[in-house]
C-alpha cells in the first residue's frame, strides 16, 4: 500500500486523472470509464507468512493475516459510480497455515493471541470497496477506496494473483453541489458569551478568515435556517450542514463544555456513541459534527435505523447496526469552556499565538508501553520528529532518563511548537514504563502538575493514551480515573491554562487501540515500520504531524481532519470495534482555524 503514499505525483494525461501512487483524482465533468491494470509483485512466502511489495497487511481478529492493496479514487462530490475488479491469473500456492491476527486491546491491556477456523474462506472476495463523502484539500469530494486482496485463504489452501484489471465508471452531478463562500469559520456559542467573542472575530477577520458567530439559542429558535433534528445535538449538526451549503463554512468552532453542577448538562451539546469495546459502552465523539455527508451527499445521521442510539454496536451485537461515513466534511474543534473566564483565556491565548511566530522545536515523551519488542513510545515520537523537517526534538525518553513532568516543563520553558506524548493515559494522568519495567510507572504528567507550567510559548499538545481528552468529567462523575475526583480532564486543562500550558490539545475521549509487535506493513506504505507506528493510536497521531510537516497543511483543523481521514481510508473496512473507537474518539480541543505557528 505505499503505492498508497502521497509523496509522488503522476499525471494520467488521459481522462483527466491525477494520481499520487495510491490516490487517483478524476476530475472530468462527463461520464468517465477509468480502466487500470494494477500489477503487483509475486507473493513472497516466509515460513508461515505471505507478503507482497506495495501491499499492506490486513490483520482482522479471528482471521488469517493476508496482504491488501488499497487504491483511493477522488471523484467530484455527489458522483454516482460503479466498480469492477478482476484478477488476471490465479495460482495455487498450496496448503499454508497463515498466521492469525492478534486480539487487539487498548494501551494498558493484554494483547491476546489470535486464532481462526481452518475451514474459513478469507477474504470472501477478491475485492471490496467503500465510498465516503469528505473534505480533501479544502474541497468537498467523493472518496472511493478500493481494497484488492491478492492472496486468499480457502479452507487451508492459499490462492493468489499478482495483477488486477480495474474499471471505475462514474458520472458527476449535473451541477456542482457547493458554490457559496460567504464565510470560512462558524463559531457556535451560548447567547451569554456572544459579546465576549467579538475580539476573536475581529482578529480572525483581520487575517482574512471570514467569521460568523451564531448562538445556540438563536439556532434552536430557527433564526437562520429551518430547525431539523430530534435532539439538540442533531439539530446542531443539521445547522452545520445548512451553514456549509448556504455560507460555504469550512471550519466550525464549538464554544462550550459541560455546565457546572451535579447533573450532566452542556453549554454546547455532545454526541455519545455506542460502540462497546474494552468494557466501555459509550463515549463522546465530536467527529459526529464533522461527518456531515455520506457518499451520496445525504445527511450522515449515524443512526440509520432511527432508534435513537447512535453508532450502535452493543456488547452482544455481532455487527455495527448503523451505517457510518466517518470522513470529515468540515474541520471541527471545541473549546470545552465551563465559564466565560475560560473563554476569555482561550481568546487571549489565540490572539497572542497567531500574532507571533512559533519556534522549530518539539518536546517528545515516551517509553516502553508493551511487552512486545520495541520501545513503542520512543518509536512513535521519533517518527513524529521525522515528519517535521528542520525541527529540533527535546526527548524526554526512558532511554535517557526518567520521564517526568519536570523534564517536560523544562523542555517547554525553552520554547516549543508542539509537545507529543505517546504512552498510557487516563483523564487526569499520562505515563509509561522503563524498558521491561512494567511493574512500575514513570512519574509522567499529572493534571495537578499543570498549574506549575508557565511556559511563554504555547505548544500544540498531542497526548496519546486512553481517555486523555475526556472533557465530560466532574468532581462527582469521574470515570477511568481510578476513583480520583477532578473537575476537568488533563487535555482541556492544559489548553485552557492561563499564563502557560498549550494553545490546543488533541487526544482521545475513549480507549483507542494499540498495535505493538510486528504483523507486517500494516499501513502499506512500503516501509515495514514497527506496528505501533503503522496502525492504532500511534498511526493516528503520526498522521497529524505528517499533515503539517510533510503535506503542507497550515491550519489545525486541517491536520486533525487529515489524520482522521487517513486512518479511515486505511482501517475503516472491515469494521472493527477498536478502529471505530480510535477514529471516533480522536478529538481536537482547540480552534480548528488556528494558523499553526502563527501568521
Amino acid at each position: 500500500m505505499k503505492s498508497l503514499a502521497l509523496c509522488v505525483a503522476i499525471l494520467f494525461v488521459t481522462m483527466g486523472a491525477m494520481s499520487t501512487m495510491n490516490h487517483v483524482s478524476i476530475t472530468d465533468e462527463e461520464t468517465v470509464h477509468h480502466n487500470e491494470h494494477i500489477a503487483l509483485s509475486e507473493p513472497v512466502t516466509e515460513t508461515t507468512t505471505i507478503s507482497m511489495d506495495n501491499c499492506g497487511s490486513l490483520a482482522v481478529e479471528h482471521r488469517p493475516v493476508v496482504p491488501v492493496y488499497t487504491r483511493t479514487y477522488i471523484l467530484p462530490a455527489g458522483s454516482t459510480f460503479t466498480v469492477e475488479a478482476h484478477p488476471v491469473e490465479v495460482n495455487t500456492l498450496g496448503n499454508i497455515e497463515l498466521p492469525a491476527s492478534p486480539i487487539r486491546s487498548p494501551p494498558g491491556f493484554t494483547i491476546g493471541e489470535g486464532s481462526y477456523d481452518a475451514d474459513i474462506v478469507y477474504p470472501e472476495t477478491w475485492y471490496t470497496y467503500d465510498a465516503k463523502g469528505g473534505m480533501v484539500n479544502g474541497q468537498h469530494v467523493t472518496i472511493l477506496s478500493l481494497y484488492l486482496y491478492p492472496v486468499r485463504y480457502v479452507a487451508g489452501e492459499v490462492i493468489a494473483t499478482d495483477s488486477f484489471e480495474v474499471t471505475v465508471s462514474y458520472e458527476p452531478p449535473a451541477q456542482p453541489l457547493f458554490a457559496n463562500d460567504a464565510y470560512d469559520l462558524l463559531i457556535v456559542c451560548p447567547n451569554a458569551w456572544e459579546d465576549d467573542i467579538e475580539p476573536l472575530v475581529a482578529h480572525k477577520e483581520s487575517h482574512g478568515i471570514k467569521t460568523k458567530v451564531v448562538c445556540l439559542e438563536c439556532m434552536l429558535n430557527g433564526e437562520y435556517f429551518e430547525v431539523q433534528g430530534r435532539d439538540t445535538a442533531e439539530k446542531l449538526k443539521y445547522f452545520i450542514k445548512d451553514a456549509v451549503e448556504e455560507w460555504g463554512i469550512q471550519y466550525v468552532l464549538l464554544v462550550g463544555g459541560r455546565k457546572p453542577g451535579v447533573q450532566e448538562d452542556w453549554f454546547i451539546p455532545v454526541r455519545y456513541v455506542h460502540v462497546f469495546w474494552a468494557d466501555e459502552h459509550q463515549y463522546m465523539s465530536d467527529l459526529y459534527y464533522a461527518d456531515i455527508y455520506d457518499a451520496n451527499y445525504l445527511f450522515s445521521s449515524w443512526d440509520t435505523d432511527s432508534n435513537g442510539v447512535y453508532s450502535e454496536w452493543g456488547k452482544f451485537d455481532t455487527q455495527l447496526k448503523d451505517e457510518l461515513d466517518l470522513y470529515p466534511d468540515v474541520y471541527v474543534g471545541r473549546w470545552a469552556c465551563r465559564s466565560s473566564a475560560e473563554l476569555k483565556i482561550m481568546i487571549e491565548k489565540t490572539i497572542s499565538y497567531e500574532s507571533t511566530t512559533a519556534s522549530k522545536r518539539i518536546v517528545l515523551a515516551g517509553g516502553d508501553n508493551f511487552e512486545m519488542e520495541g520501545i513503542e513510545g520512543e518509536i512513535v515520537c521519533d517518527k513524529s520528529l521525522s515528519y517535521l523537517p528542520g525541527f529540533e526534538g527535546e526527548k524526554v525518553y526512558v532511554s535517557n532518563g526518567d520521564v517526568t513532568s519536570a523534564r517536560m516543563k523544562a523542555g517547554l520553558d525553552k520554547g516549543a511548537a508542539f509537545i507529543h506524548l505517546h504512552g498510557h493515559g487516563s483523564p487526569i494522568y499520562w505515563s509509561t514504563h522503563k524498558v521491561n519495567g512494567f511493574d512500575q510507572w514513570e512519574d509522567g504528567l499529572k493534571v495537578y502538575d499543570l498549574p506549575l507550567f508557565f511556559n511563554k510559548e504555547y505548544p500544540i499538545a498531542v497526548i496519546g493514551g486512553c481517555h486523555t481528552a475526556m472533557f465530560n468529567m466532574s468532581l462527582t462523575v469521574h470515570p477511568w480515573t481510578g476513583g480520583i475526583p477532578w473537575p476537568e480532564g488533563i487535555s482541556w486543562w492544559f489548553a485552557r491554562k492561563w499564563n502557560g500550558g498549550a494553545i490546543a490539545a488533541l487526544g482521545y475521549t475513549a480507549f483507542p487501540v494499540a498495535t505493538p509487535g510486528e504483523d507486517g506493513d500494516l499501513d502499506g506504505d512500503g516501509v515495514n515500520d514497527p506496528d505501533c507506528a503503522e496502525s492504532g493510536y500511534g498511526y493516528m497521531q503520526l498522521e497529524f504531524f505528517k499533515a503539517y510537516g510533510m503535506e503542507g497543511r497550515q491550519y489545525l483543523g486541517e491536520c486533525w481532519a487529515y489524520a482522521v481521514g487517513s486512518y479511515t481510508d486505511h482501517f475503516k473496512i472491515p469494521y472493527e470495534r477498536y478502529h471505530l473507537h480510535t477514529i471516533q474518539a480522536f478529538v481536537l480541543l482547540g480552534d480548528p482555524s488556528l494558523k499553526i505557528g502563527g501568521y
